[in-house]
């Protein structure tokens, strides 16, 4: 089994470099994170890995037009303004459409812990064949809002679309990504926008904008403790070992 995470050179800390002789090994131990937790690098792949789930998951969802004819509908990445500018500037866009777009990033006050925890985990290393002990905070849990625009020139496309996105929550979707297996996404809200103007365009193009709210967690970084004591900055990989 892969050992989940590749060393950074950087030096790391040891318990003595925190001074202070009042405190307990675990507050040595938390400062001493938090020191290392400044000088680390998060990745940005968990915005990705989530956005092309929600791709994929919404990707070639189907209806049926008036020939009885089902057909697939593409799934895009791209704001409201910008699919807007790509209808006004291609006459011959292809509709409905589906895109999604990254909101806004919220704490989740009702999932966060009052106070630092901090987690002990062991992970086979395959090439030095022997465990190495990793520690870390809590995850941050975060709701993470995106919206969802589903765009067609007839109502009887639109509602057949919306219909299909809908079934998709039951009560929510839950996310398969390289983070995480059991984040889950909610339907939050619908907003119809069925007069929407494109300039001199002669089909008119409906709109209906969907919230969708993502309850997951921020990954701390992680840190492996050698033999000696030595704390040091490693990466995770983006991968759950079971």
């Amino acid at each position: 089994m892969n050992s989940g995470y590749t060393e950074y050179t950087t030096p790391g800390l040891v318990l003595s470099d925190v001074k202070g002789s009042s405190i307990t090994s675990l507050e040595y131990s938390l400062n001493l994170l938090r020191q290392m937790e400044k000088k680390a690098v998060l990745p940005a792949n968990i915005y990705k890995e989530i956005v092309r789930y929600l791709i994929s998951k919404f990707n070639n969802s189907a209806f049926m037009n008036n020939e009885q004819e089902i057909i697939k509908v593409k799934c895009r990445y791209g704001n409201p303004e910008r699919t807007i500018a790509k209808l006004k500037e291609h006459d011959n866009a292809i509709l409905p459409l589906i895109t999604i777009s990254q909101n806004t990033v919220v704490e989740a006050d009702d999932r966060r812990r009052n106070s630092s925890i901090l987690l002990n985990e062991t992970i086979w290393d395959e090439e030095k064949q022997r465990s190495e002990r990793i520690i870390s905070f809590c995850d941050r849990p975060v709701t993470i809002q995106y919206n969802l625009n589903i765009w067609a020139k007839y109502m009887e496309d639109m509602d057949q679309l919306a219909q299909t996105v809908r079934l998709l929550f039951n009560p929510s979707l839950t996310l398969h990504t390289n983070f995480s297996k059991d984040s889950q996404a909610f339907l939050d809200s619908e907003v119809n926008n069925y007069s929407f103007d494109l300039g001199d365009r002669e089909d008119r193009v409906l709109r209906k904008s969907l919230t969708v709210s993502v309850e997951t967690y921020i990954r701390s970084p992680k840190f492996k403790v050698t033999s000696t004591g030595e704390i040091e900055t490693v990466h995770i990989e983006a991968e759950v070992l079971s």
